[in-house]
């Protein structure tokens, strides 16, 4: 978990550049948005990340003065303190959209774009037994929990897509995505059951894990049959998929002037895994030796070591049996939006603008929502920026965006999550709601 959020960066498209007309990737976000020019663009034309979580690194990270820190196992953190500032699961959320080459231009009477992209979708849920265990010990003779849970989706998708005018400010749009495979990962312990006592300590599972990579892969075992790695075959790739954008657009200019509304439902599809690797937790009692509290007074101790000890006990609670390699398919995860905005009549370049984003998953404590209110200025055709305030299922966040695009180069930068106070590795201390997106662009034509 703790190198988890020093690794983890929630993204796709940035939402804070919704209504922004200069936006060349928006057609990601909704393909019924058209670009104002053409555009191309190569490895850092779009690029996204972030982290969601409702916890934060000062949860589990406390300072041991001198400027040094220890992790909550230190004798000197305070176990009342320690977890009475949990959730009653700890939740955290990673995304990577990253567009490797795109362009967009005036087609069929429409605007048609092409993109190749990168994208990685993490999430991580631990429930806080699983910490009072760990910090308590032996204070109890028996714990049990359960809601373990890491899934991870790793794939790169070729993106055609096109945006019409049916009629006057009516546009629909799709895109066709077209799927490959990298890497997935599901890890789940329906129930943990530790019983402990001086002399010896056991754990007692029910958990299963699925795992696939873009070519044949199989788990090795220990001559206990136990699972201790994985092995690839020759490289084939084995994983592909479908997934389709559609969106519409309505500018109700001659209806309620300076109105603009529009829907769209992205990642509509799925991923075909020929060889999904199955593991199931060991029948047996598992013995392990516990955690092991890190020492307040050996100021030698780097926060490195504690965390490295900490993963290291963990990992000897649960023993995988190697299970089938089977075809299966995972679903991506799907997101809503519904969009809204009104130019000001007395200066059409001010306007504002709400936000309705819903992302549906299989995984229930990966679900989310968002409702988000803007403020839009475009001062001239070659500037303009977004200030917006979410409300999401993570808190309260404040968003901001500006793009740049004169004719020729354009850039743009802004963050859906705004950070407020950071370690000077730049990992966010209060919360893990964080987001950066960047990317320079070549605009080609004349604006239309």
């Amino acid at each position: 978990l703790l190198a988890t959020f020093a690794l983890e960066g929630a993204a796709q498209t940035a939402r804070s550049a919704y209504f922004l007309d200069g936006a060349y990737h928006n057609y990601l976000l909704n393909p019924a948005m058209k670009g104002e020019r053409g555009f191309f663009s190569l490895a850092i034309g779009n690029l996204s990340l972030g982290t969601n979580g409702n916890v934060g690194l000062s949860n589990f990270i406390f300072p041991l003065g001198d400027d040094k820190l220890t992790t909550f196992m230190s004798g000197s953190v305070d176990q009342n303190e320690f977890l009475g500032n949990l959730p009653a699961a700890a939740r955290i959320g990673f995304n990577l959209d990253e567009t490797l080459l795109a362009m967009g231009f005036r087609m069929f009477g429409g605007y048609t774009t092409l993109g190749l992209s990168l994208h990685t979708d993490m999430s991580i849920s631990l429930p806080k037994g699983f910490f009072e265990f760990a910090k308590k010990g032996l204070q109890q003779s028996n714990y049990s929990f359960s809601g373990i849970n890491l899934n991870t989706t790793n794939y790169a998708a070729l993106t055609l897509g096109h945006s019409h005018e049916i009629f006057d400010g009516f546009r629909v749009g799709v895109n066709a995505k077209f799927l490959l495979g990298l890497a997935y990962a599901d890890v789940t312990v329906d129930k943990l059951n530790i019983e402990l006592s001086e002399n010896r300590w056991m754990a007692e599972s029910h958990a299963h894990a699925k795992a696939a990579l873009f070519t044949e892969a199989r788990m090795t075992v220990d001559e206990e049959g136990i699972v201790n790695g994985m092995e690839m075959g020759p490289i084939a790739p084995s994983a592909m998929g479908m997934a389709f954008d559609l969106g519409v657009m309505y500018d109700m200019e001659a209806i309620v002037p300076g109105l603009t509304l529009s829907a769209s439902v992205v990642d509509l599809g799925k991923i075909n895994w020929k060889y999904m690797m199955t593991a199931q937790s060991h029948d047996a009692k598992v013995e392990f030796d516990g955690f092991e509290a890190a020492d307040p007074n050996d100021i030698n101790a780097s926060l490195d070591a504690e965390m490295e000890k900490l993963g290291e006990d963990a990992s000897e609670m649960i023993k995988f049996d190697v299970g089938d390699v089977e075809a299966a398919s995972t679903k991506l995860n799907t997101t809503m939006y519904l969009g809204a905005e009104y130019n000001m009549p007395f200066y059409r370049p001010l306007s504002v603008g709400v936000l309705y984003g819903q992302r549906f998953t299989s995984l229930d404590y990966n679900k989310w929502h968002e409702v988000r209110g803007y403020l839009n200025i475009a001062p001239t055709k070659w500037l303009e920026a977004s200030a917006n305030i979410g409300t999401t299922s993570y808190g309260t966040s404040f968003g901001w965006m500006f793009n740049f695009h004169p004719a020729g180069i354009t850039f743009f930068v802004g963050s859906d999550y705004m950070i407020t106070k950071v370690t000077p590795q730049f990992i966010p201390v209060n919360d893990l709601n964080t987001h950066i997106t960047l990317g320079v662009n070549l605009a080609l034509g004349r604006r239309k």
